[in-house]
């Protein structure tokens, strides 16, 4: 009897070696590691770079059930402030479904300051961005860090908010804004010609009634 309880305490003790072990030596969950970065590189780095209220957020999963931290999350961001590159009014914004994939974490409806890329595989007009990008809720210190970046990379101030921002597309197309230049252009020139010519048949009725006088 004793020497049966001895064997099964040795089993129970060897059995929980194991399970420590096993513990001990297993490699920690996969995580997202992002370099330490400022706002200057970030900004070097990003396509596009705005301020904006998020508006919605959707996982993407895949078909079947198996889903993945790494699933696509589209993020559409109504558009306050334009630093860099162009987007649109409602900017669409896909990310990693989970930050232990480098996806966005992002709490409520902002404002956030928004760093992408613009992706050549991505579909027109969506942009791509990640926890490692600088997307984060936007403040008073990171405003002007921004708009000192963007007056380092470009030379320019950034451009300003409003209810149009420059470089924010509101649905028309691109060739829009300089077919209206050239056709504002086009007629001042025939407005300049028609001025023209009439001042010249002014001038020649004039001549012709002086000659009829003498």
């Amino acid at each position: 009897m004793l020497h049966a309880v001895r064997r099964a305490l040795s089993t129970l003790l060897l059995g929980c070696a194991v399970l420590l072990a096993g513990w001990v030596a297993a490699p920690p969950a996969a995580a997202c590691s992002c370099a330490a970065a400022t706002t200057l590189e970030q900004f070097e780095a990003a396509d596009v770079v705005f301020t904006g209220t998020l508006l919605s957020r959707e996982v993407l999963h895949p078909p079947g059930g198996v889903r993945s931290s790494g699933d696509p999350a589209l993020h559409v961001f109504t558009v306050d402030s334009l630093h860099k590159g162009a987007a649109s009014a409602e900017q669409p914004v896909v990310s990693a479904d989970s930050g232990a994939s480098c996806g966005l974490e992002l709490r409520g409806d902002g404002p956030f300051l928004v760093f992408a890329t613009d992706p050549a595989d991505a579909p027109e007009g969506q942009l791509a961005a990640g926890l490692c990008g600088g997307t984060t809720p936007l403040t008073p210190e990171l405003a002007a860090e921004v708009e000192s970046a963007g007056e380092a990379v470009t030379g320019l101030p950034s451009q300003g908010t409003g209810d149009a921002p420059a470089g924010v597309s509101d649905g028309a197309p691109a060739w829009t804004g300089p077919a209206l230049q050239g056709g504002t252009a086009l007629l001042a020139l025939l407005a300049g010609v028609l001025a023209v010519r009439r001042r010249r048949r002014l001038e020649r009725r004039a001549t012709v009634v002086v000659l009829t006088r003498d």
